[in-house]
């Protein structure tokens, strides 16, 4: 093993400041049994001047939770060769033992990186996705014409009505993506410690999460199995997870809730880097430019209006137990739900709620269908009882269950005009279900309050395609 030199060592060979990167790569490692959370960045140095050739295989690591403390912390070591050649075997050995499986390190792809030396420092690294190499393309062609479009849009203002209701949902969806992922919001992108995630580095954690999926719904679930599969999740999408015993337990996604959770997660960090796009309006947007990247027409409607008055009565007269106090009420349109709504026979405004942190997501992309089904207000865990749908209420007080308030004390649910055409009627909780069975177009489960016989608490009605519903009005109400 060659000798290690700490980068600073005046006694190490003589490495010239200009260099050249030949070869880089950032590793992560999450071990819950033994309470690792661990980086490793790798480098292969050549002089890029016609000096003396020397070769330098240099490393960064310690634990990531103290980069968000110190972005300098870590050990910084280098190794020397007299060839490339010899430089590069030690390089490919290392690389080798670290995500050998007695190791247990992942190679991260990111979009700019923040660790290792300070050449590597700001460029990607690892293995990039098309649709983040295509991001950085069409942030090139666009960077000239983004200052012409910045002057127009500052000088855009929203009613105040509107712009309080931006301001709070995108403070909702950062707030909540930030407390959870060991990252921030920069003019770049999701920043973790380590470097900018990309959209392939978070479908690579969709994959390890489906994989916990797939042992939770095994009749005996091995715990181990959950433990190993977490860590390798943490790994790949770095989490604030504390160092102590406690914490780590409380880390393990052991349940389909502790699923949920995390596939909400890498829904609300897809969804922001959807809305940042090219221009970064996560980071430096005003209300306007926020509301822009959404690509949804809302508009407030006045307390006395009659469309105010219609919509209030629809929720009140639709709700079991008194206790629902509306605060606004916004008009809903997504142009491109409207263009693809398939309009059937049997329409109806259903009710259809979601945690404050969701809706930038719902608004710019739309309701999708889940994998699975969860009542964040009740003790539901289910798959969905009607199978993997879309659910509505009949009763505004069935979306209050899936609903979570804000900082400002308030919850939102949706009014959705859904094209049930013929329902098929359930009184018994059938899972598995992708699709309404032949010749019908959607599901009802029958509340057992309408029918001593039925196995359903509430009225839900299920759509497997997402066609055929559209939002159209926002409740806020507390």
């Amino acid at each position: 093993m060659p000798k290690a030199y700490a980068l600073d060592d005046p006694s190490a060979p003589k490495f010239p400041k200009k260099f050249d990167i030949v070869k880089k790569a950032v590793l992560q490692k999450t071990d819950l049994n033994k309470n690792n959370n661990k980086y490793y960045a790798l480098e292969l140095h050549s002089p890029s001047a016609k000096t003396k050739k020397v070769f330098r295989v240099f490393t960064h690591y310690g634990r990531t939770d103290d980069l968000e403390r110190n972005a300098e912390a870590g050990k910084r070591e280098c190794r020397y060769f007299a060839t490339q050649p010899e430089a590069e075997a030690f390089y490919d050995k290392l690389y080798g033992q670290k995500t050998s499986r007695a190791k247990g390190y992942k190679e991260l792809s990111l979009a700019s990186s923040k660790i290792g030396s300070k050449g590597a420092r700001g460029q990607s690294v690892g293995e990039l996705d098309a649709k983040t190499l295509g991001k950085g393309k069409k942030a090139a062609k666009k960077k000239a014409a983004k200052k012409k479009v910045s002057k127009a849009r500052s000088r855009k203002k929203l009613v105040p009505g509107l712009s309080r209701l931006v301001d709070y949902i995108y403070s909702e969806a950062t707030t909540a993506l930030t407390k959870t992922v060991q990252a921030k919001i920069t003019a770049n992108g999701i920043e973790t410690p380590l470097g900018i995630l990309t959209l392939g580095q978070i479908d690579k954690g969709q994959a390890v999460l489906d994989s916990i999926l797939d042992e939770l719904k095994r009749s005996r679930t091995r715990k181990a199995k959950l433990r190993e599969l977490s860590g390798e999740f943490y790994t790949l999408i770095p989490h604030r997870l504390g160092r102590s015993r406690r914490a780590i337990e409380t880390a393990v996604i052991g349940s389909k809730t502790a699923y949920v959770e995390k596939n909400d997660t890498l829904q609300l960090m897809r969804d922001m880097l959807q809305v940042s796009g090219d221009s970064n309006v996560l980071y430096d947007g005003g209300a306007a430019d926020q509301y822009e990247a959404l690509g949804c027409e809302i508009k407030p409607l006045a307390a006395g209006s009659a469309a105010f008055k219609k919509w209030s009565k629809h929720v009140l007269d639709n709700q079991l137990s008194r206790g629902i106090k509306i605060k606004n009420i916004y008009t809903l349109k997504r142009p491109s739900e409207h263009k693809a709504y398939r309009k059937l026979s049997n329409e109806r405004h259903l009710f259809h709620g979601s945690s404050l942190r969701n809706w930038v997501g719902i608004l710019s992309r739309g309701i999708l269908l889940p994998k699975v089904v969860v009542g964040m207000g009740g003790t539901r865990t289910d798959e969905g009882w009607l199978g993997h749908g879309i659910y509505f209420g009949s009763e505004s007080c069935t979306a209050v269950n899936y609903t979570y308030p804000g900082k400002q004390g308030t919850r939102m649910m949706a009014i959705c005009r859904v094209a049930l055409g013929k329902v098929k009627r359930y009184r018994a909780i059938t899972y598995g279900l992708t699709k309404p069975p032949r010749g019908y177009n959607s599901c009802h489960g029958i509340s057992c309050s309408d029918d001593d016989e039925s196995e359903f608490d509430d009225n839900e009605y299920v759509v497997y395609d997402t066609r055929q519903q559209r939002l159209e009005v926002l409740v806020e109400f507390k």
